[in-house]
């Protein structure tokens, strides 16, 4: 239960700051990533929820909503804001909303293929425990869900590699580079770590979702040219005057 809830904390934090900096500097990437960020704690939290005995069938399905289907799709909106024209960005983004409703609308309505009463005592995961891969969710559930989380993924991890690649080529400095591997590394261990959930590994799954968000918030923080583990959100510092 530790661990979840440590990845919940860590999450909310890391989105205060984001949220900070679109405050103050209006970028559309800066909100969907906060709002990816606030989705990965409040998975966490439900998890917490869960092995704490909160065992309803609402908190399996938030938490499937929230972490398994629009998670990876939300961090990877932002880092495609990042990369492509706006108008595109925003197109992309439409067609997003379009399968949140979807989504939404799957995990809260279809019934389960299995009783949760089998996951009492254990972490939620996806697939039923003690069975082969059979899944909570019915086979076109499981479809939108992988859409949503590899395309959202490879945008995360694609996003990190060009840019520290870019940064390598234009000799840009070292914090940077480490920046975006930081970034890429911790969301390949999110990635991998519902790999893991799939083949009915849950207690690794939440380790790689923690690692995963610790590594992702260190490459943010080390994107500042002055390394500072944690800056309270919302306190405005004045801008250095321009020499």
């Amino acid at each position: 239960m530790a661990i979840p809830l440590l990845t919940a904390v860590v999450s909310f934090v890391f989105a205060l700051g984001v949220l900070d900096q679109f405050l103050e500097r209006r970028r559309p990437y800066q909100l969907v990533w906060t709002v990816g960020l606030l989705l990965y704690a409040a998975a966490s939290l439900l998890q917490t929820l869960w092995m704490a005995g909160a065992n309803a069938d609402a908190v399996f399905r938030l938490w499937y909503l929230s972490g398994g289907m629009l998670v990876a799709a939300y961090l990877g909106m932002g880092s495609i804001y990042l990369h492509v024209p706006v108008k595109i960005a925003h197109g992309v983004f439409g067609g997003l909303l379009v399968l949140t409703v979807i989504s939404g609308a799957l995990a809260l309505a279809v019934p389960l293929q299995a009783d949760l009463s089998l996951l009492k005592g254990e972490p939620l995961a996806s697939v039923v425990p003690g069975t082969p891969p059979q899944r909570f969710y019915p086979v076109y559930v499981g479809i939108v869900t992988a859409l949503l989380n590899s395309v959202g993924a490879f945008a995360l991890v694609a996003s990190a590699v060009y840019s520290a690649v870019v940064f390598v080529r234009r000799h840009a400095p070292g914090h940077r580079v480490v920046s975006n591997v930081l970034i890429a590394a911790g969301a390949f261990l999110s990635a991998a770590g519902g790999t893991l959930e799939r083949f009915n590994l849950p207690q690794p799954h939440n380790l790689a979702l923690f690692l995963g968000v610790v590594l992702i918030y260190l490459g943010f923080m080390r994107s500042q040219q002055a390394f500072v583990l944690f800056r309270l959100p919302f306190l405005r510092r004045p801008r250095p005057q321009a020499s």
